[in-house]
């Protein structure tokens, strides 16, 4: 481990959680320890925790309360997490129903932290968490790229379909050795620059979402000159489904390994290790359950719909919330990188898709959810892409939409886009879903070519 290694862990993370309240130091260092728990370590962790939930959801939650005093329950009636079968299952809409029952009544305000899920499901969705939670949820992505090689001080280039604004976001990534690129439009140009500062930075690691890593991947394959990043070790893919020829297109180019990971709001991170290809939950930030429905029994993989309870959140309690993500198991046995959590075979949920505009303009699912995300007055959206120059956004809106608010949207896609493609604006009462009762969230006409 070298010195700046060192300096990182033991000296700029301390002082990071000094400077802005959080807990990742500590956290961090409780979860390299309990990563080798025993199965019944870990249960009785989870257990103990939940009981802890239980107990304040009802005490100062009055959407749980409410729902205790309606089922006829106690917080005494859910003593392990096999009882958890008592309570019904949780979905986003009830939350949002329940908005204002939902946050804690004891929580300093100090000690919040507004959050905004990725809504890659169409569905934006904001809530409260609290600094010791999210805490616990980058404590727990860090021990992940620990499993991968990565030590912190490494240096490593973070790609994303967002500008980074934040001035503290911008110090961290100073401290953290990053370097952070970010574009949103998936062309050339654009392309071109990331390129040429991966190269120059050399990093050891890189973080991107699958598709626009492909992408980056056909260019580098394209322009007849191998990747000459001699120092990376490893790639993290985060944010929509990493399929298997994906992956191997953008393995074969990097010659690197890819260590994809997946999260969701009020789950735990799940993250594949060293060995055998496994997705492991950090199962001491959240209880999963894998229930089988009728997809389970229509799909020949037998997917598992992701059921999540949070044991940390204590803001805006997540029990028994339905992730509307599905995944594969994978077998039971101790895997070989010796942590009894969870062996998860493959991530299935969340399956974007890919427009391209007349001009070979690309746009991914990530580029709406980065918009729409803080667009307030849409509670749900779906982008469908019928003809090369229309793309119509579906959107279920609440009171709070204005005409002017749908003006504003309509704009910046056609000036985003460009002129060669029409935007139609569509307010809708509802969004049908997939066969796997998910949202799709946006959606191209197969005939649409993409790489012609």
């Amino acid at each position: 481990m070298s010195l700046i290694n060192l300096v990182s862990e033991n000296i700029f993370l301390p002082l990071a959680d000094m400077l802005t309240g959080q807990t990742i130091d500590k956290n961090l260092k409780f979860l390299l320890k309990s990563q080798y728990w025993s199965r019944k370590e870990i249960d009785s962790y989870q257990n103990s925790k939940l009981r802890s939930l239980i107990s304040h959801s009802y005490r100062n939650v009055p959407f749980y309360y409410e729902l205790f005093k309606d089922l006829g329950l106690t917080p005494e009636d859910i003593q392990t997490k096999d009882d958890l079968i008592k309570l019904p299952i949780i979905t986003k809409e009830d939350l949002k129903k329940g908005k204002s029952k939902h946050l804690a009544k004891n929580i300093d305000k100090k000690n919040l932290v507004y959050c905004s899920s990725s809504g890659s499901t169409g569905e934006p969705f904001q809530y409260y968490s609290t600094k010791e939670a999210e805490s616990f949820v980058t404590a727990s992505a860090i021990r992940a790229w620990y499993w991968m090689g990565y030590r912190l001080g490494d240096n490593y280039v973070k790609v994303s379909m967002n500008p980074r604004n934040s001035k503290m976001k911008k110090i961290q990534d100073l401290l953290n050795n990053c370097t952070y690129l970010s574009s949103n439009q998936l062309i050339e140009a654009e392309f071109a620059k990331i390129i040429k500062s991966i190269l120059t930075t050399n990093p050891k690691f890189l973080r991107c979402y699958p598709v626009p890593l492909q992408f980056l991947a056909r260019q580098i394959k394209n322009s007849d000159d191998t990747y000459k990043g001699k120092r990376l070790l490893a790639i993290n893919t985060t944010g929509s489904t990493l399929h298997n020829d994906v992956r191997k297109e953008i393995e074969d180019v990097f010659k690197v390994r890819i260590y994809d990971s997946y999260s969701c709001e009020g789950g735990a991170v799940f993250s594949q290790c060293s060995e055998n290809g496994n997705y492991h939950p950090a199962e001491e930030y959240a209880i999963s359950e894998f229930l089988e429905d009728a997809v389970t029994v229509s799909d020949p993989e037998k997917p598992r719909r992701h059921i999540t309870t949070d044991l940390h959140n204590y803001a805006c309690p997540f029990i028994r919330y339905d992730t509307q993500d599905y995944i594969i198991l994978g077998n039971s046995d101790l895997c070989n990188c010796t942590r009894n959590y969870f062996n998860i075979r493959k991530i299935k949920g969340r399956d974007g898709d890919i427009l391209k505009t007349p001009s070979g303009k690309f746009l991914i699912v990530e580029n709406f959810v980065a918009y729409f995300e803080w667009i307030k007055e849409v509670e749900k959206f779906q982008v469908i892409q019928n003809k090369v120059n229309e793309i119509t956004i579906k959107m279920i809106v609440n009171d709070s939409y204005k005409a002017e608010v749908g003006n504003k949207i309509k704009d910046y896609w056609e000036n985003y886009i460009g002129g060669d493609i029409n935007i139609i604006l569509g307010i809708v009462n509802e969004i049908n879903l997939s066969g796997t009762g998910k949202l799709r969230t946006v959606i191209r006409n197969p005939e649409i070519s993409l790489y012609d």
